[in-house]
Protein backbone atom coordinates (compact mmCIF):
# COMPACT_ATOMS: atom_id res chain seq x y z
CA UNK A 1 0.00 0.00 0.00
CA UNK A 2 1.30 3.49 -0.82
CA UNK A 3 2.07 5.93 1.90
CA UNK A 4 1.14 9.54 1.35
CA UNK A 5 4.58 10.63 0.19
CA UNK A 6 4.91 7.81 -2.32
CA UNK A 7 1.50 8.39 -3.87
CA UNK A 8 2.12 12.09 -4.20
CA UNK A 9 5.46 11.48 -5.93
CA UNK A 10 3.95 8.94 -8.31
CA UNK A 11 1.08 11.19 -9.22
CA UNK A 12 3.32 14.18 -9.77
CA UNK A 13 5.49 12.06 -12.04
CA UNK A 14 2.47 11.06 -14.09
CA UNK A 15 1.24 14.59 -14.42
CA UNK A 16 4.51 15.97 -15.74
CA UNK A 17 4.06 14.03 -18.96
CA UNK A 18 0.98 16.05 -19.81
CA UNK A 19 1.33 19.09 -22.00
CA UNK A 20 1.71 22.05 -19.66
CA UNK A 21 0.07 25.38 -20.21
CA UNK A 22 2.41 28.34 -20.11
CA UNK A 23 2.50 30.59 -17.08
CA UNK A 24 1.26 33.45 -19.19
CA UNK A 25 -1.74 31.39 -20.30
CA UNK A 26 -2.60 30.69 -16.67
CA UNK A 27 -2.36 34.40 -15.89
CA UNK A 28 -4.56 35.20 -18.86
CA UNK A 29 -7.21 32.79 -17.58
CA UNK A 30 -7.10 34.37 -14.14
CA UNK A 31 -7.38 37.88 -15.57
CA UNK A 32 -10.29 36.79 -17.75
CA UNK A 33 -12.05 35.24 -14.76
CA UNK A 34 -11.36 38.29 -12.61
CA UNK A 35 -13.03 40.54 -15.17
CA UNK A 36 -16.26 38.56 -14.87
CA UNK A 37 -18.95 39.49 -12.34
CA UNK A 38 -19.47 37.11 -9.43
CA UNK A 39 -21.87 34.31 -10.32
CA UNK A 40 -25.31 34.43 -8.80
CA UNK A 41 -27.13 31.36 -7.54
CA UNK A 42 -30.75 30.68 -8.43
CA UNK A 43 -30.88 28.24 -5.53
CA UNK A 44 -29.61 30.86 -3.10
CA UNK A 45 -32.46 33.17 -4.12
CA UNK A 46 -34.98 30.51 -3.09
CA UNK A 47 -35.82 29.24 -6.55
CA UNK A 48 -35.84 25.49 -7.15
CA UNK A 49 -33.30 24.27 -9.67
CA UNK A 50 -33.68 20.94 -11.44
CA UNK A 51 -30.71 19.58 -13.37
CA UNK A 52 -29.98 16.38 -15.25
CA UNK A 53 -26.60 14.68 -15.43
CA UNK A 54 -25.50 11.89 -17.75
CA UNK A 55 -22.50 9.61 -17.39
CA UNK A 56 -21.36 6.11 -18.25
CA UNK A 57 -19.42 3.55 -16.24
CA UNK A 58 -19.57 0.64 -13.81
CA UNK A 59 -22.05 0.11 -10.99
CA UNK A 60 -19.43 1.37 -8.55
CA UNK A 61 -19.06 4.61 -10.48
CA UNK A 62 -22.84 5.01 -10.59
CA UNK A 63 -23.16 4.52 -6.83
CA UNK A 64 -20.32 6.88 -5.97
CA UNK A 65 -21.53 9.58 -8.35
CA UNK A 66 -25.04 9.34 -6.90
CA UNK A 67 -23.62 9.81 -3.40
CA UNK A 68 -21.78 12.94 -4.51
CA UNK A 69 -24.98 14.28 -6.08
CA UNK A 70 -26.85 13.65 -2.82
CA UNK A 71 -24.11 15.41 -0.85
CA UNK A 72 -24.27 18.42 -3.16
CA UNK A 73 -28.05 18.55 -2.84
CA UNK A 74 -27.74 18.51 0.96
CA UNK A 75 -25.30 21.42 0.87
CA UNK A 76 -27.37 23.31 -1.72
CA UNK A 77 -31.04 23.18 -0.71
CA UNK A 78 -33.36 23.72 -3.64
CA UNK A 79 -31.10 22.00 -6.17
CA UNK A 80 -32.09 18.59 -7.52
CA UNK A 81 -29.90 16.61 -9.93
CA UNK A 82 -31.38 13.60 -11.72
CA UNK A 83 -28.83 11.04 -12.86
CA UNK A 84 -29.03 9.45 -16.32
CA UNK A 85 -26.37 6.75 -16.36
CA UNK A 86 -25.58 3.64 -18.37
CA UNK A 87 -22.78 1.56 -19.79
CA UNK A 88 -20.75 3.11 -22.60
CA UNK A 89 -22.51 1.16 -25.36
CA UNK A 90 -25.11 3.47 -26.88
CA UNK A 91 -24.18 6.40 -24.60
CA UNK A 92 -22.97 8.69 -27.39
CA UNK A 93 -25.81 7.70 -29.71
CA UNK A 94 -28.33 8.69 -27.05
CA UNK A 95 -26.48 11.94 -26.37
CA UNK A 96 -26.42 12.83 -30.06
CA UNK A 97 -30.18 12.27 -30.26
CA UNK A 98 -30.75 14.46 -27.20
CA UNK A 99 -28.59 17.25 -28.58
CA UNK A 100 -30.37 17.13 -31.93
CA UNK A 101 -33.70 17.38 -30.12
CA UNK A 102 -32.49 20.24 -27.91
CA UNK A 103 -33.02 18.36 -24.63
CA UNK A 104 -29.55 17.20 -23.64
CA UNK A 105 -28.68 16.88 -19.93
CA UNK A 106 -27.33 19.96 -18.16
CA UNK A 107 -24.23 18.06 -17.06
CA UNK A 108 -22.56 15.62 -19.46
CA UNK A 109 -19.65 13.27 -18.89
CA UNK A 110 -17.47 13.45 -21.98
CA UNK A 111 -14.42 11.53 -23.18
CA UNK A 112 -11.53 12.42 -25.43
CA UNK A 113 -13.98 13.40 -28.16
CA UNK A 114 -14.85 16.66 -26.40
CA UNK A 115 -13.69 18.80 -29.34
CA UNK A 116 -16.23 17.14 -31.61
CA UNK A 117 -18.99 18.52 -29.41
CA UNK A 118 -17.32 21.91 -29.05
CA UNK A 119 -17.33 22.12 -32.85
CA UNK A 120 -21.04 21.28 -32.81
CA UNK A 121 -21.55 24.21 -30.39
CA UNK A 122 -23.21 21.75 -28.05
CA UNK A 123 -21.10 22.58 -24.97
CA UNK A 124 -21.19 25.57 -22.63
CA UNK A 125 -18.23 27.96 -22.46
CA UNK A 126 -17.18 27.79 -18.80
CA UNK A 127 -14.65 30.63 -18.95
CA UNK A 128 -16.92 33.26 -17.29
CA UNK A 129 -17.16 31.08 -14.16
CA UNK A 130 -13.46 30.29 -13.74
CA UNK A 131 -12.05 31.90 -10.63
CA UNK A 132 -15.31 32.80 -8.93
CA UNK A 133 -17.45 29.65 -9.13
CA UNK A 134 -15.16 27.14 -10.80
CA UNK A 135 -11.59 26.75 -9.61
CA UNK A 136 -8.88 24.94 -11.60
CA UNK A 137 -5.80 26.66 -10.18
CA UNK A 138 -4.82 23.47 -8.33
CA UNK A 139 -4.65 21.54 -11.62
CA UNK A 140 -1.65 20.81 -13.80
CA UNK A 141 -1.83 23.28 -16.70
CA UNK A 142 -2.02 20.51 -19.27
CA UNK A 143 -5.28 19.29 -17.79
CA UNK A 144 -6.85 22.70 -18.30
CA UNK A 145 -5.44 22.95 -21.80
CA UNK A 146 -6.96 19.59 -22.73
CA UNK A 147 -10.46 21.10 -22.55
CA UNK A 148 -9.55 24.58 -23.82
CA UNK A 149 -10.27 25.55 -27.40
CA UNK A 150 -9.69 29.03 -28.83
CA UNK A 151 -8.95 30.25 -25.30
CA UNK A 152 -12.30 29.05 -23.95
CA UNK A 153 -12.74 26.34 -21.34
CA UNK A 154 -15.41 23.76 -22.18
CA UNK A 155 -14.79 20.99 -19.67
CA UNK A 156 -13.25 20.08 -16.34
CA UNK A 157 -10.99 17.07 -16.08
CA UNK A 158 -12.38 14.40 -13.78
CA UNK A 159 -9.27 12.25 -13.77
CA UNK A 160 -5.98 11.46 -15.38
CA UNK A 161 -5.94 8.08 -17.06
CA UNK A 162 -4.52 6.12 -19.95
CA UNK A 163 -5.58 3.34 -22.24
CA UNK A 164 -4.39 -0.02 -20.99
CA UNK A 165 -4.57 -3.77 -21.26
CA UNK A 166 -6.55 -5.07 -18.30
CA UNK A 167 -5.59 -8.64 -17.46
CA UNK A 168 -6.83 -11.42 -15.21
CA UNK A 169 -3.70 -12.37 -13.26
CA UNK A 170 -5.44 -15.39 -11.74
CA UNK A 171 -5.96 -16.89 -15.21
CA UNK A 172 -2.30 -16.36 -16.09
CA UNK A 173 -1.28 -18.09 -12.87
CA UNK A 174 -3.77 -20.94 -13.36
CA UNK A 175 -2.40 -21.56 -16.86
CA UNK A 176 1.20 -21.28 -15.69
CA UNK A 177 1.88 -18.43 -18.10
CA UNK A 178 4.18 -15.57 -16.98
CA UNK A 179 2.48 -12.23 -16.36
CA UNK A 180 3.00 -9.59 -19.06
CA UNK A 181 6.34 -7.82 -18.84
CA UNK A 182 6.61 -4.04 -19.19
CA UNK A 183 8.57 -4.45 -22.42
CA UNK A 184 6.68 -7.34 -24.00
CA UNK A 185 6.26 -7.54 -27.79
CA UNK A 186 3.42 -8.60 -30.07
CA UNK A 187 5.12 -12.00 -30.43
CA UNK A 188 5.07 -12.29 -26.63
CA UNK A 189 1.41 -11.29 -26.61
CA UNK A 190 0.47 -13.92 -29.21
CA UNK A 191 2.41 -16.62 -27.35
CA UNK A 192 0.71 -15.77 -24.06
CA UNK A 193 -2.87 -15.76 -25.37
CA UNK A 194 -2.32 -18.98 -27.31
CA UNK A 195 -0.90 -20.74 -24.25
CA UNK A 196 -3.69 -19.57 -21.95
CA UNK A 197 -6.40 -20.76 -24.34
CA UNK A 198 -4.70 -24.13 -24.88
CA UNK A 199 -3.92 -24.82 -21.20
CA UNK A 200 -7.29 -23.71 -19.79
CA UNK A 201 -9.34 -25.45 -22.44
CA UNK A 202 -12.67 -24.91 -24.18
CA UNK A 203 -14.59 -21.76 -23.25
CA UNK A 204 -11.46 -19.96 -22.08
CA UNK A 205 -9.60 -17.42 -24.17
CA UNK A 206 -6.33 -15.57 -23.95
CA UNK A 207 -7.83 -12.28 -25.08
CA UNK A 208 -10.85 -10.51 -26.40
CA UNK A 209 -10.68 -9.71 -30.12
CA UNK A 210 -9.14 -6.24 -29.92
CA UNK A 211 -9.14 -5.62 -33.67
CA UNK A 212 -12.21 -3.42 -33.19
CA UNK A 213 -10.71 -1.40 -30.34
CA UNK A 214 -9.58 2.08 -31.38
CA UNK A 215 -7.07 2.46 -28.52
CA UNK A 216 -5.45 -0.89 -29.33
CA UNK A 217 -5.13 0.00 -33.01
CA UNK A 218 -3.69 3.42 -32.17
CA UNK A 219 -1.05 1.82 -29.96
CA UNK A 220 -0.20 -0.78 -32.60
CA UNK A 221 0.28 1.92 -35.23
CA UNK A 222 2.48 3.87 -32.84
CA UNK A 223 4.60 0.78 -32.26
CA UNK A 224 5.40 0.59 -35.99
CA UNK A 225 6.11 4.30 -36.32
CA UNK A 226 2.70 5.31 -37.65
CA UNK A 227 -0.38 6.98 -36.13
CA UNK A 228 -4.09 7.19 -36.82
CA UNK A 229 -4.39 10.91 -37.40
CA UNK A 230 -2.46 14.17 -37.39
CA UNK A 231 -3.12 17.64 -38.76
CA UNK A 232 -6.13 16.71 -40.85
CA UNK A 233 -4.70 13.54 -42.41
CA UNK A 234 -4.46 9.83 -41.61
CA UNK A 235 -0.94 8.54 -41.15
CA UNK A 236 -1.14 4.84 -42.00
CA UNK A 237 -1.82 2.84 -45.16
CA UNK A 238 -3.78 -0.20 -46.33
CA UNK A 239 -1.01 -2.67 -45.59
CA UNK A 240 -0.73 -1.50 -41.99
CA UNK A 241 -4.40 -2.25 -41.43
CA UNK A 242 -4.23 -5.54 -43.33
CA UNK A 243 -1.40 -6.65 -41.02
CA UNK A 244 -3.47 -5.62 -38.00
CA UNK A 245 -6.54 -7.60 -38.95
CA UNK A 246 -4.45 -10.56 -40.15
CA UNK A 247 -2.87 -10.90 -36.70
CA UNK A 248 -6.27 -11.14 -35.03
CA UNK A 249 -7.59 -13.46 -37.73
CA UNK A 250 -4.70 -15.83 -37.06
CA UNK A 251 -5.44 -15.82 -33.32
CA UNK A 252 -9.17 -16.27 -33.97
CA UNK A 253 -8.61 -19.34 -36.14
CA UNK A 254 -6.33 -20.78 -33.45
CA UNK A 255 -9.08 -20.39 -30.83
CA UNK A 256 -6.98 -17.98 -28.78
CA UNK A 257 -9.39 -15.03 -28.78
CA UNK A 258 -13.12 -14.65 -28.18
CA UNK A 259 -15.26 -15.71 -31.18
CA UNK A 260 -17.33 -13.00 -32.86
CA UNK A 261 -20.74 -14.23 -31.67
CA UNK A 262 -19.57 -14.63 -28.07
CA UNK A 263 -17.99 -11.16 -28.09
CA UNK A 264 -21.17 -9.52 -29.38
CA UNK A 265 -23.15 -11.16 -26.58
CA UNK A 266 -20.52 -10.32 -23.94
CA UNK A 267 -18.94 -7.01 -24.98
CA UNK A 268 -15.83 -5.95 -23.06
CA UNK A 269 -17.17 -2.39 -22.84
CA UNK A 270 -20.02 -3.58 -20.57
CA UNK A 271 -18.31 -4.25 -17.24
CA UNK A 272 -21.05 -6.52 -15.93
CA UNK A 273 -20.94 -8.64 -19.09
CA UNK A 274 -17.19 -8.76 -19.56
CA UNK A 275 -15.81 -12.30 -19.55
CA UNK A 276 -12.65 -11.12 -17.82
CA UNK A 277 -14.56 -10.87 -14.51
CA UNK A 278 -15.96 -14.37 -15.09
CA UNK A 279 -12.50 -15.83 -15.43
CA UNK A 280 -12.97 -16.84 -19.07
CA UNK A 281 -10.85 -14.18 -20.82
CA UNK A 282 -7.39 -13.13 -19.70
CA UNK A 283 -6.91 -9.80 -21.53
CA UNK A 284 -9.01 -6.91 -22.75
CA UNK A 285 -8.51 -3.23 -23.51
CA UNK A 286 -9.87 -0.65 -21.05
CA UNK A 287 -9.28 2.77 -19.63
CA UNK A 288 -6.92 2.19 -16.70
CA UNK A 289 -9.30 3.73 -14.18
CA UNK A 290 -11.94 1.14 -15.05
CA UNK A 291 -10.05 -1.46 -13.05
CA UNK A 292 -12.08 -0.44 -9.98
CA UNK A 293 -15.39 -1.42 -11.57
CA UNK A 294 -14.01 -4.69 -12.94
CA UNK A 295 -12.26 -5.72 -9.73
CA UNK A 296 -15.44 -5.14 -7.74
CA UNK A 297 -17.16 -7.90 -9.74
CA UNK A 298 -14.59 -10.66 -9.35
CA UNK A 299 -12.52 -12.45 -6.73
CA UNK A 300 -9.80 -13.00 -9.34
CA UNK A 301 -6.81 -10.70 -9.13
CA UNK A 302 -6.72 -8.15 -11.96
CA UNK A 303 -3.81 -6.09 -13.23
CA UNK A 304 -2.89 -3.42 -15.78
CA UNK A 305 -0.18 -3.54 -18.39
CA UNK A 306 1.00 -1.61 -21.43
CA UNK A 307 0.25 -2.53 -25.01
CA UNK A 308 3.01 -4.61 -26.65
CA UNK A 309 6.07 -3.02 -28.20
CA UNK A 310 6.75 -3.07 -31.93
CA UNK A 311 9.80 -2.25 -34.07
CA UNK A 312 9.37 1.46 -33.25
CA UNK A 313 9.04 0.77 -29.53
CA UNK A 314 6.05 1.67 -27.38
CA UNK A 315 2.98 3.02 -29.08
CA UNK A 316 1.39 4.07 -25.80
CA UNK A 317 -0.20 7.49 -25.50
CA UNK A 318 1.05 9.47 -22.45
CA UNK A 319 -1.44 9.80 -19.57
CA UNK A 320 -4.09 12.34 -20.49
CA UNK A 321 -7.36 13.73 -19.22
CA UNK A 322 -9.41 10.57 -19.32
CA UNK A 323 -12.85 12.09 -18.86
CA UNK A 324 -14.41 15.50 -18.49
CA UNK A 325 -17.51 16.93 -16.92
CA UNK A 326 -19.08 19.37 -19.39
CA UNK A 327 -22.35 21.24 -19.71
CA UNK A 328 -24.92 21.44 -22.47
CA UNK A 329 -24.83 24.86 -24.09
CA UNK A 330 -28.61 25.08 -23.73
CA UNK A 331 -28.68 24.69 -19.94
CA UNK A 332 -30.85 27.21 -18.11
CA UNK A 333 -28.66 27.13 -14.99
CA UNK A 334 -25.03 27.61 -16.07
CA UNK A 335 -23.88 29.00 -12.70
CA UNK A 336 -25.25 26.08 -10.71
CA UNK A 337 -23.79 23.70 -13.26
CA UNK A 338 -20.37 25.32 -12.80
CA UNK A 339 -20.78 25.13 -9.03
CA UNK A 340 -21.46 21.39 -9.19
CA UNK A 341 -18.43 20.85 -11.45
CA UNK A 342 -16.28 22.64 -8.90
CA UNK A 343 -17.80 20.50 -6.14
CA UNK A 344 -16.97 17.28 -7.98
CA UNK A 345 -13.28 18.05 -8.36
CA UNK A 346 -12.47 20.30 -5.38
CA UNK A 347 -14.66 19.32 -2.42
CA UNK A 348 -12.68 16.98 -0.11
CA UNK A 349 -15.74 14.93 0.87
CA UNK A 350 -16.77 14.51 -2.75
CA UNK A 351 -13.21 13.62 -3.70
CA UNK A 352 -13.02 10.83 -1.14
CA UNK A 353 -16.39 9.45 -2.29
CA UNK A 354 -15.44 9.44 -5.99
CA UNK A 355 -11.95 8.12 -5.35
CA UNK A 356 -10.11 7.17 -8.53
CA UNK A 357 -13.13 5.72 -10.36
CA UNK A 358 -12.58 8.15 -13.23
CA UNK A 359 -8.81 8.17 -13.04
CA UNK A 360 -6.21 9.87 -10.88
CA UNK A 361 -7.91 13.00 -9.42
CA UNK A 362 -6.69 16.26 -11.01
CA UNK A 363 -6.58 18.28 -7.78
CA UNK A 364 -3.51 17.98 -5.59
CA UNK A 365 -5.47 18.42 -2.36
CA UNK A 366 -7.86 15.62 -3.35
CA UNK A 367 -4.94 13.31 -4.14
CA UNK A 368 -3.52 14.06 -0.70
CA UNK A 369 -6.87 13.20 0.88
CA UNK A 370 -7.01 9.90 -0.99
CA UNK A 371 -3.44 9.00 -0.10
CA UNK A 372 -4.45 8.27 3.48
CA UNK A 373 -6.93 5.59 2.42
CA UNK A 374 -5.32 4.09 -0.68
CA UNK A 375 -6.09 0.45 -1.50
CA UNK A 376 -4.21 -2.27 -3.41
CA UNK A 377 -6.23 -1.38 -6.51
CA UNK A 378 -5.23 2.28 -6.13
CA UNK A 379 -1.61 1.14 -6.12
CA UNK A 380 -2.13 -0.85 -9.34
CA UNK A 381 -3.59 2.22 -11.06
CA UNK A 382 -0.99 4.68 -9.77
CA UNK A 383 1.89 2.34 -10.65
CA UNK A 384 0.50 1.91 -14.15
CA UNK A 385 0.11 5.66 -14.73
CA UNK A 386 3.70 6.11 -13.58
CA UNK A 387 4.88 3.31 -15.89
CA UNK A 388 3.18 4.79 -18.94
CA UNK A 389 4.58 8.21 -18.07
CA UNK A 390 8.07 6.70 -18.16
CA UNK A 391 7.65 4.58 -21.29
CA UNK A 392 5.28 6.45 -23.61
CA UNK A 393 6.95 8.43 -26.40
CA UNK A 394 6.82 12.23 -25.95
CA UNK A 395 4.16 12.87 -28.58
CA UNK A 396 1.14 15.15 -28.39
CA UNK A 397 -1.79 12.89 -29.19
CA UNK A 398 -4.36 14.24 -31.65
CA UNK A 399 -7.90 12.89 -31.39
CA UNK A 400 -9.62 11.98 -34.65
CA UNK A 401 -12.10 14.87 -35.20
CA UNK A 402 -15.13 12.63 -35.83
CA UNK A 403 -14.18 10.08 -33.23
CA UNK A 404 -17.59 8.47 -32.74
CA UNK A 405 -18.01 7.79 -36.46
CA UNK A 406 -14.44 6.49 -36.73
CA UNK A 407 -15.00 4.08 -33.81
CA UNK A 408 -18.20 2.78 -35.39
CA UNK A 409 -16.45 2.30 -38.73
CA UNK A 410 -13.65 0.30 -37.10
CA UNK A 411 -16.18 -1.81 -35.18
CA UNK A 412 -18.19 -2.57 -38.31
CA UNK A 413 -15.07 -3.49 -40.29
CA UNK A 414 -13.82 -5.77 -37.53
CA UNK A 415 -17.16 -7.58 -37.27
CA UNK A 416 -17.39 -8.13 -41.04
CA UNK A 417 -14.02 -9.86 -40.92
CA UNK A 418 -14.66 -11.75 -37.67
CA UNK A 419 -18.00 -13.15 -38.88
CA UNK A 420 -16.48 -14.07 -42.25
CA UNK A 421 -18.81 -11.74 -44.15
CA UNK A 422 -15.99 -10.13 -46.09
CA UNK A 423 -12.26 -10.86 -46.61
CA UNK A 424 -9.61 -8.71 -44.99
CA UNK A 425 -8.28 -7.01 -48.15
CA UNK A 426 -11.63 -5.74 -49.41
CA UNK A 427 -12.76 -4.82 -45.89
CA UNK A 428 -9.66 -2.69 -45.42
CA UNK A 429 -10.10 -1.04 -48.81
CA UNK A 430 -13.67 -0.11 -47.89
CA UNK A 431 -12.56 1.11 -44.46
CA UNK A 432 -9.93 3.43 -45.94
CA UNK A 433 -12.40 4.95 -48.40
CA UNK A 434 -14.90 5.62 -45.63
CA UNK A 435 -12.23 7.05 -43.32
CA UNK A 436 -11.08 9.43 -46.04
CA UNK A 437 -14.69 10.55 -46.42
CA UNK A 438 -14.77 11.29 -42.69
CA UNK A 439 -11.60 13.37 -43.05
CA UNK A 440 -13.19 15.42 -45.83
CA UNK A 441 -16.32 15.84 -43.72
CA UNK A 442 -14.24 17.04 -40.78
CA UNK A 443 -12.39 19.56 -42.93
CA UNK A 444 -15.68 20.92 -44.25
CA UNK A 445 -17.01 21.65 -40.75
Amino acid sequence: MFNKKTITMVLLASMTMLAACSKSADNTNKESAASQPAATSSAASGKKVELRMSWWGSDERHERTQKVIELFEQKNPGVTITGEYSGFDGYMDKLNTQIAAGNAPDLIQMGGNIKEYVDKKALLDLTPYVGNVLHVDDFNGGLVKAATFEDKLYGVTLGVSSSSLLYNASMFEKAGVPLPADNWTYDDFKTSVLQIAQKLGKGNYGSYDLSSDAASLASYLGSIGKEVYRDGERHFDNQDLINWFAMWDELRKAGAIVPADVQVANPPTAVDKSLIVKGQVAIQSASASQIFGFQELTQDKLGLTVYPNGPAGSGMVPPISGQFITSYSGTEHPEIVAKFMDFMVNDPEAGVILGSTRGVPPSGKIRDALAAQSTPVDKVLFDFISLVSDTAPPVVFQQFPLDNEYIKLLQLTSEKIAFGAKPIDSSVEEFMKEMDKLLLKAKAQ
